[in-house]
């Protein structure tokens, strides 16, 4: 019998299913894709930044990072467990063939895989450092006698008397069943499965555009939770603001992103309306907006100066490459031309943009309604030293562009204790049955949708994982 079979062969599952063999577990891991299989992991920028800070700062500060990231939403003790070993687990991947250049955001310093991708509109991933970072863990998990099984979907996890000892999968056209005395969960978030992505997160999951690599289904917590797992936080998501073009334009995603032109703009409705607060952050402002009756209503709203200043922030900035890659902007001289080019009703619009100039301009944008705060550089955290300038909307020509909510991946998922393992409604474990990466959660969400970083979590929870069981933490590795 296996010690251990892992559902999905992303960063974190790989990772699990190397830790554990190389720790002296026979390890079988499954995967649904077929050769070069697509996953968020092979797709992602590769910023291994951990709550924006450097996953080698001492386990202390990167839990008040994780605090502040999240304003306090996190579990106290699972963001303890998984900043205790960040450090080390960079390390780990560095020893195991990830290869990394240093990377600079907002000051502090980190790292991105290697090697990086081009920082420019679209999809960027073939030869870019998580895609051969795959390629490298499988090839290791080969040489460490474990098996990586391609065209294999779970369907349901085996149960006998409480214990979780394998998964019913499909492969080649049949049903098998994998015996092991522990299943590691890591096939990512659900953003893929519009009925899961309608039934928790919003109404209209059409109306969302899919930032991602589309295979996040959601099957290994519809599996956990059949068995009466705990489910977290399934409300919220990680994503950024596109251009709406982006529905039927490639090229405008995953970048260029839009949250710091949202940051330093104004945000309003079909009818001219401010909607939100734009200092939130874009990862916020994309929850807030994913919640609305219609997610595909809202514009932003600037100047030339805005366009020549907070337009060059993000990593592929939005001055140039929106228009550039084919998003839709619209110009004028005036506010009424500008409203009238944009399909929104000209008055309410004027009016919005002078109460939002002259509370700008006295000092008085928290009396705005909603108010405007100081705007948050790549949606970082709030106490963020480095701010968004918040200007008016004075300088001609106007811009309006069109937005539309990028679904990257879900934050919510089964909860997890400090060993990765998956507990049940009453709290405790249930035996033999671990989470990683973006299938668990606890660490994410909450009012302001707080993130820590895709892969830091993922590598972080998956070592968790592997070392639990390598340790027997269930009694039942012989």
């Amino acid at each position: 019998m296996l010690d251990l079979v892992v559902v999905g062969a992303g960063i974190a599952g790989l990772i699990a299913g190397n830790r554990a063999a190389e720790l002296g577990c026979r390890v079988t891991v499954l995967e649904a894709g077929t050769d070069r299989y697509l996953c968020n992991s092979r797709i992602a920028t590769g910023s291994l930044n951990f709550a924006h800070s450097n996953p080698e700062l001492p386990p202390a500060q990167l839990i008040d990072a994780i605090n502040a990231d999240t304003e306090g939403h996190a579990d106290p003790a699972l963001a303890a467990a998984i900043a205790a070993v960040a450090g080390r687990g960079l390390r780990w991947l560095k020893d195991n063939g990830a290869q990394f250049v240093r990377q600079e955001m907002q000051g502090k310093m980190s790292w991105m895989l290697a090697p990086p991708r081009s920082l420019v509109p679209g999809l960027d991933w073939r030869g870019r450092g998580a895609d051969v970072l795959l390629d490298v863990l499988a090839e290791r998990l080969k040489a460490r006698g474990g098996e990586l099984m391609t065209g294999t979907s779970a369907q349901s996890l085996l149960v006998k008397e409480g214990h979780v000892c394998g998964v019913s999968a499909q492969t080649s056209g049949k049903t098998v069943s994998i015996d092991a005395r522990n299943v590691v969960l890591a096939d990512g978030g659900f953003q893929g499965n519009a009925k899961m992505v309608g039934r928790y997160i919003c109404a209209r999951p059409e109306k969302l555009v899919q930032r991602s690599a589309g295979t996040g289904l959601g099957d290994g917590i519809r599996m956990a939770s059949e068995i009466g797992a705990r489910l977290v936080d399934m409300n919220r998501f990680y994503g950024h603001l596109l251009s709406r073009a982006a529905f039927q334009n490639a090229s405008l995603w995953p970048y260029p992103t839009l949250d710091s032109m949202t940051n330093g703009s104004i945000l309003v409705g079909s009818d001219g309306n401010r909607l939100f607060d734009e200092g939130l952050g874009g990862i916020t402002l994309s929850n807030l907006i994913a919640e609305m009756d219609d997610p595909t209503s809202t514009w932003i709203i600037f100047d030339e100066e805005i366009w020549t200043t907070t337009g060059y922030d993000e990593v592929v900035p939005a001055n140039p490459h929106l228009i550039e890659a084919g998003g839709t902007v619209i110009s004028a001289k005036t506010i009424e031309e500008l409203a009238a080019k944009a399909g929104l009703p000209a008055g309410p619009l004027a009016s919005t943009v002078a109460a939002y100039n002259n509370a700008v301009e006295s000092g008085r944008g928290d009396q705005l309604v909603p108010p405007r705060s100081l705007g948050r550089r790549f949606g970082v955290i709030r106490n963020a030293t480095e701010r968004v300038p918040v200007r008016p909307v004075r300088r001609a020509p106007f811009y309006a562009a069109p937005l539309a909510v990028g679904i990257t991946c879900t934050m919510g998922g089964l909860a997890i204790d400090v060993n990765a393992r998956v507990i049940r409604e009453d709290g405790k474990p249930i035996p033999g049955l671990y989470a990683a990466g973006q299938t668990s959660a606890g660490l994410e969400g909450g009012p302001i949708a707080g993130y820590i970083g895709g892969l830091a979590k993922s590598y972080c929870t998956a070592l968790l994982a592997a070392e639990a069981i390598a340790a027997g933490q269930d009694g039942r590795l012989s």
